[in-house]
């Protein structure tokens, strides 16, 4: 068997709007959908030291503190460090 990296999407989203302020926040895709118990996990603990946490009322990943450009390249980093494929919202790929 293979090992193979779990792969991911981000959707960038702005959740700045009503009782939330956000500085930014962000979905995931159906990609997740098929993960480990143990990809959940490592996963969370990179939204976690990103600073992000799950609102349920938006269903977002949202961080609330911090520089969004920040905020969105740390999270992109945690996950490429702890071997995820990012496919889509990788703002280290940006200018």
């Amino acid at each position: 068997m293979t090992n193979k990296s779990p792969i991911i999407g981000l959707d960038w989203r702005d959740e700045n709007y009503g009782p939330v302020h956000a500085v930014t926040a962000f979905h995931t895709s159906s990609d997740t959908i098929d993960w480990s118990d143990r990809i959940r996990a490592r996963f969370w603990a990179c939204v976690k030291r990103a600073g992000f946490a799950f609102h349920d009322g938006r269903c977002a990943y949202i961080a609330t503190t911090g520089e969004q450009a920040a905020r969105e390249k740390a999270l992109c980093d945690e996950l490429a460090n702890a071997g995820f494929q990012i496919i889509r919202g990788d703002v280290r790929a940006l200018p």
